[in-house]
């Protein structure tokens, strides 16, 4: 029996724990945030080799006793308790997730697995020098070498202690997709704090396993695609949906940091998504400047990759005097976006706009923002997505059909959390009259010298 597997998955465990813990304060969340945790700090190590040289196990040695020295230090400053954070809680949130995660099963065969994913956390796991030359290669063009290393390191560290295998590889992603489609679910559930406990839990959850819904294959197959939206959703729960996006910044910021790091596409979102904060946030700029820190961790990576001579299939490829074509392109675009998202798209306008005509008071009520937000964050993603088609090398035919249900994972979920928060509003009623389960009390902070003081 090859236990490759079951150490990928305990090593990811306890390297992100720790950190998740201090984070959290939970240890029933930290179990569910730490594979996020330790992919993060495995993409730091990475960097490091990257920049400084040598081999990969030594800098994943040096970020995690740097990691353990953090999570120290957090631990000894006063926190509050962690709302939702018991073990029923978690349990609510993971085993709801577990029935699609059953596709884990099927063979890792998916093409942008091996071609990209799996192929950059080949060379990672071999040391700077060889990582430098891989990308830096016209002969790995193909396989899109200036991608963010996100969702390859924490695979390139595994790979680096144990033998390489596919099998390992698929299952460090998908635990590491579905711990950031987790995050989104607990967020979805924080926000919706004044609404009744079922219908929260109902939406929150569904909102999660939306993530499924266009690609079944994504969280499982070795893509980067779920991984990415599913955190970016969260980020913008966080921060666009709440009453006080501000108030407990480090989660979301963290979640803005794994989608700028995992997709170039990614880093686009959280550079669109970090000046809709700036602009709600405006009277405290100081604080708003934080959202900036995961557009400066995206862009030191772009940087690094063009001083490492990497290629982009898409800003330098030979797209010739198209003009006549950009008709043609945007027809084709449009239908297959309306094909994969338009139904969605519709259904979760006019439900906004109805809730926009009527209940307006009752969305303050229950502590939400304007939802207005949510969709200036969907329309920026989509205005970007139909330029990118547009203006790319690629045939447009070949790549829509390639790539459309992948990218619109993010327009699914921005607008299931826009329905999701409309739907708590008009049936979830307010919780502040009522009196809460005592399974759904936010869990008292499990770390000495937290605030005694309870929060919704």
């Amino acid at each position: 029996m090859d236990v490759s597997p079951v150490l990928a998955v305990l090593a990811l465990l306890v390297a992100g724990f720790p950190l998740a813990f201090a984070i959290l304060r939970s240890p029933f969340l930290a179990l569910l945030l730490a594979p996020l945790v330790a992919a993060l700090l495995s993409t730091v190590a990475v960097l490091l080799m990257l920049v400084v040289g040598g081999p990969l196990p030594l800098w994943i040695a040096v970020v995690l006793a740097a990691a353990a020295g953090c999570a120290w230090w957090l631990s000894r400053r006063p926190g509050e308790p962690v709302p939702y954070g018991g073990w029923s809680h978690a349990l609510l949130i993971a085993l709801p997730l577990l029935p699609p995660c059953f596709m884990i099963f099927e063979p890792p065969y998916q093409w942008d697995a091996h071609s990209i994913w799996w192929l950059h956390a080949g060379y990672f796991a071999h040391g700077s020098e060889y990582a430098r030359a891989t990308i830096g290669s016209p002969a790995f063009v193909f396989s899109h070498t200036d991608y963010p290393p996100f969702a390859s390191a924490p695979i390139a560290a595994v790979w680096s202690v144990v033998e390489p295998d596919f099998r390992t590889a698929q299952l460090v992603g998908a635990l590491v997709t579905v711990s950031a489609i987790a995050m989104l679910v607990y967020l979805v559930r924080r926000a919706l704090g004044r609404v009744s406990a079922r219908v929260a839990w109902a939406l929150a959850i569904a909102v999660g396993l939306a993530t499924w819904s266009n690609v079944p294959y994504a969280v499982t197959g070795g893509l980067a695609d779920a991984l990415w939206s599913a955190a970016f959703a969260g980020a913008v729960v966080a921060l666009l949906l709440g009453a006080d996006p501000l108030r407990r910044p480090v989660l979301p910021l963290l979640l803005l940091t794994v989608a700028a790091l995992s997709k170039n596409e990614g880093l686009i979102a959280v550079v669109g998504l970090a000046l809709l904060v700036t602009v709600r946030a405006r009277a405290d700029l100081r604080r708003a400047a934080l959202v900036w820190l995961p557009v400066l961790a995206g862009g030191a990576w772009a940087v690094l990759a063009r001083l490492l001579d990497a290629q982009s299939d898409i800003t330098e490829g030979t797209t010739g005097d198209r003009t006549a074509q950009v008709v043609e392109r945007f027809q084709l675009t449009i239908a297959a976006l309306w094909d994969v998202v338009g139904l969605l798209l519709v259904g979760a306008a006019v439900v906004a706009l109805l809730g926009a005509l009527f209940l307006r008071g009752r969305r303050r009520a229950t502590g939400l923002a304007a939802d207005g937000w949510l969709w200036a964050a969907n329309g920026y993603y989509l205005a970007v997505l139909v330029g990118t088609y547009l203006s790319g090398p690629n045939d447009i035919e070949w790549w829509l059909a390639t790539s459309v249900q992948r990218v619109t994972l993010p327009v699914t979920l921005l607008s299931a959390v826009s329905l999701a928060g409309w739907v708590a509003v008009a049936f979830g009623g307010d919780s502040r009259a009522e009196s809460r389960p005592v399974l759904d009390q936010p869990r008292e902070p499990a770390l000495s010298g937290a605030a005694p003081t309870a929060t919704r």
